[in-house]
């Protein structure tokens, strides 16, 4: 049996990759095991992996809604949105539960012109940090990309240490080769390993707040502008001060925070 990925290619279906992507949110094996189960009965051959992945998310929203937010962490990250709650201002939080000094948006005069760097990231090095948001599955930042950031770096080499690439998609073969031969620090979503934008939220929990089903487009522009990025940032405040902060009402606060510490409260 085959099923299409989002870039449109045409691949074997392989059950693991689901087991292993269930055990990886939190699920146990048993768990794990019956929504495999309940995925193979119900697709077709040219099935999508968007509709297993409905599929699946449809089990755990009844079975356990908590590792279904998880295993849906990367919709929730394209969920963000290229406004309003901005991938960069993300990836700055990010950072800085890794122990960088994070700027955002700061404009600098480079050799030849200026340049709105996207983050400016300090520990150890100075990285100048660009971000490239994709809000569709399927899409690969590519050569360009890369060749882009690394230009914008060199009007501003005697300011930076290193240039950083940041996306929440994958990376072309050919940007990964351009960003190593330049010695340029790369993030993507599976890539590098065990320092890929997958698996620095993962191991920190630091879930942007899309993950949150409650969470409409009105709460998110409300948690955002008060500075709100990550759901776990819920947990650092009474009702009361989070009403105040958000202006939100205290019933929503109350069925956000419950979805967020049952999240938060997953073992992964």
């Amino acid at each position: 049996m085959y099923v299409i990925k989002a870039s449109g290619k045409k691949e074997e279906f392989k059950p693991n990759k689901i087991l292993s992507t269930l055990l990886r949110a939190g699920a146990s094996r048993k768990l794990a095991s019956e929504i495999v189960k309940e995925v193979q009965r119900k697709i077709r051959d040219g099935v999508t992996t968007r509709e297993i992945l409905d599929i699946a998310l449809g089990s755990l929203k009844n079975k356990n809604p908590e590792i279904g937010a998880i295993y849906d962490l990367k919709r929730a990250v394209m969920n963000l949105g290229p406004t309003g709650f901005p991938f960069e201002k993300f990836f700055a939080e990010i950072l800085k539960n890794y122990g960088y000094n994070t700027e955002v948006g700061r404009i600098f005069r480079g050799e030849i012109t200026s340049h709105e760097v996207d983050i400016i990231a300090k520990k150890n090095s100075t990285y100048m940090v660009e971000c490239k948001y994709h809000n569709s599955p399927g899409v690969y930042t590519n050569l360009k990309v890369a060749l882009y950031v690394y230009a914008r770096f060199l009007d501003l080499k005697k300011k930076f240490d290193r240039p950083w690439l940041s996306t929440n998609t994958k990376l072309s073969r050919k940007a990964i080769v351009y960003a190593n031969g330049v010695n340029m620090k790369i993030t993507s979503w599976q890539y590098p390993e065990k320092e890929s934008l997958q698996e620095l939220i993962e191991k920190k929990k630091l879930y942007p707040i899309t993950i949150l089903k409650s969470v409409n487009d009105s709460v998110k522009w409300k948690l955002s502008n008060a500075g709100v990025l990550l759901a776990k940032n819920l947990l650092d405040y009474n009702l009361k001060e989070l009403k105040i902060k958000t202006g939100i009402s205290e019933n929503v606060l109350k069925k956000i925070v419950g979805e967020c510490k049952g999240i938060c409260d997953v073992k992964i």
